[in-house]
């Protein structure tokens, strides 16, 4: 990854700080250093990138707009018709 004036580093102190919580959140698990490390890394290189990313925006947000669906549409009035035609039916047969 080329190191230019708009990508930001996390300091060793972050990366250190971030993997003892990892670890300590995992269990103190011991012989994974490493493991803890890189993914403390990671997880600091894309905080600060989405920081960054942000910042770039110039404070505009993407706004998304979900469409409103109903939960369950009410029964047509055929439909209902029909049921009480076919509770009819068995009425009659019934008796």
């Amino acid at each position: 990854m080329p190191n230019n004036q708009n990508t930001a580093i996390p300091t060793e102190e972050q990366v250190r700080d971030r993997s003892y919580l990892l670890w300590e959140r995992e269990g103190c698990q011991q012989g994974k250093s490493e493991e803890y490390w890189l993914r403390a890394k990671a997880e600091l290189d894309a905080e600060m990138q989405a920081e960054q990313h942000a910042a770039s925006m110039g404070g505009e947000t993407t706004a998304f707009v979900l469409p409103l669906l109903p939960i369950s549409t009410p029964p047509s009035k055929s439909v209902s018709e029909k049921l009480a035609r076919d509770d009819s039916d068995l009425k009659k047969a019934a008796r």
